[in-house]
């Protein structure tokens, strides 16, 4: 489900999207999967942790029928994977972090180029305070904050993007991909991510097409670049030296 694209080329905040309330017009099954799947951004929910829908409705004070229907639909989208004693959330492996980013890429280009156009001065301003926070969280290796803030500066480009088609495909790619990344490569490498999301912001803020979508295929390879290297140190690390 998309969140809906923004037509008139204004980006909403992340909490403009949530439901804010189980009195808001939104089905139970959209407020429990909305704050089931914020508790997983955060770490509340840890990859390989438990989730289970009795004590989530207790905590969410609804029913289980809704919690369930939440955690069935993060389970289609791959965020929470089936268990002998119930659901857990998904801990993707080094193929498929891969594979999703390959096909990021690409999609995070055309975004970039589609939301162009319908920059104006408050999407400015709003994609800069997103940036902004993301930069503090980074400085601050503030895990919880900088993955909301890349989510959420992502997901305002999307919107811009004015194709909800477009959008569905990057919203069921782009929540495992910032999991699994930042769970294998929270390293001081993440200031080159603000560098360049500075770059794609740059160039949205000139309406240039063709510099947005390069500076953001670039930030998604140079992204799976730095798991990859990631990963060679953590199995280099892991490796028993020779004894002399």
């Amino acid at each position: 489900m998309a969140f809906g694209a923004a037509r008139n080329g204004s980006a909403l905040s992340a909490s403009d999207r949530q439901p804010a309330s189980e009195n808001s017009g939104d089905s139970l099954t959209e407020v429990a999967y909305y704050r089931i799947r914020a508790m997983i951004l955060d770490g509340e929910l840890p990859i390989g942790g438990q989730v289970s829908v009795n004590a989530l409705a207790t905590t969410f004070g609804m029913s289980r029928s809704p919690v369930r229907s939440a955690v069935e639909r993060l389970t289609s989208e791959r965020l929470v994977r089936r268990t002998d004693g119930g659901a857990a959330v998904a801990a993707p492996n080094q193929h498929d972090l891969l594979d999703a980013l390959a096909v990021r890429a690409p999609l995070e280009g055309l975004a970039a180029r589609l939301a162009a156009p319908h920059i104006d001065d408050r999407a400015i301003q709003r994609l800069t305070e997103i940036h902004s926070r993301f930069a503090q969280a980074v400085n601050a290796e503030n895990l919880a904050s900088a993955r909301r803030s890349d989510l959420e500066f992502h997901q305002a480009i999307h919107r811009m993007s004015a194709n909800d088609c477009l959008i569905d495909s990057l919203e069921r790619v782009q929540m495992q991909v910032i999991l699994a990344a930042y769970s294998t490569a929270w390293t001081s490498s993440k200031r080159q991510a603000v560098l360049e999301h500075s770059r794609i912001l740059d160039a949205l803020v000139q309406q240039d097409g063709e510099n947005a979508e390069r500076a953001a295929i670039r930030h998604i390879h140079n992204l799976t670049i730095r798991v990859l290297d990631e990963w060679k140190r953590s199995d280099t690390a892991a490796t028993p030296r020779p004894r002399s």
